[in-house]
């Protein structure tokens, strides 16, 4: 994902106009793989505020599949 998907100017540019994006690490940040139960990498989430989950995604994405996950996320959570 960091190579192809990330990198790509148009989900950059969806992220930053829609969300504050937060990376975890495996093995350097265990306590959030468990509190939001990630068995899986990569996973993605979408959280409100105060951290509670609102959408989710699992596995690898391509950009123009990564852009429509976020934008079915947004529609769910209201903001679109």
């Amino acid at each position: 994902m960091e190579t192809g998907t990330f990198p790509n100017n148009d989900v950059q540019k969806h992220i930053a106009e829609h969300f504050v994006p937060v990376k975890y690490e495996s093995g350097k940040n265990s306590e959030q793989f468990s509190k939001y139960a990630i068995f899986a990498t990569p996973t993605f989430f979408i959280l409100d505020v105060s951290g509670d989950e609102l959408y989710r995604m699992v596995g690898f994405y391509t950009p123009e599949d990564f852009i429509g996950h976020l934008i079915t996320a947004l529609q769910i959570i209201g903001k679109l």
